[in-house]
């Protein structure tokens, strides 16, 4: 059953942290994310949130040991904590 993965981080450089989504995008798309989409907060526009559709949690983590070091160096957001939700459809 496929999951929906929510990564929420707050971004030095929203601009740049966009560009390194896009640049990103079908790089996770090839590893299996649908869907992916970036949000910003309202309330706090450093504030960003990642949501893509994955077919296993497990999909989504060989994704992230591939490729999250780089992104975080593009998006400049290494050494910042990020959250992470996995949500099942009921």
């Amino acid at each position: 059953m496929a999951v929906l993965v929510q990564m929420r981080v707050k971004a030095p450089d929203v601009e740049r942290f966009k560009a390194t989504s896009e640049k990103f995008r079908p790089m996770m798309a090839e590893m299996g994310a649908r869907n992916q989409r970036l949000y910003q907060s309202e309330s706090d526009p450093s504030e960003v949130t990642t949501m893509s559709e994955w077919e296993t949690h497990d999909e989504m983590h060989e994704a992230s040991e591939k490729y999250g070091d780089q992104f975080n160096a593009e998006a400049g957001t290494e050494g910042i904590e990020w959250e992470t939700r996995i949500w099942h459809e009921l």
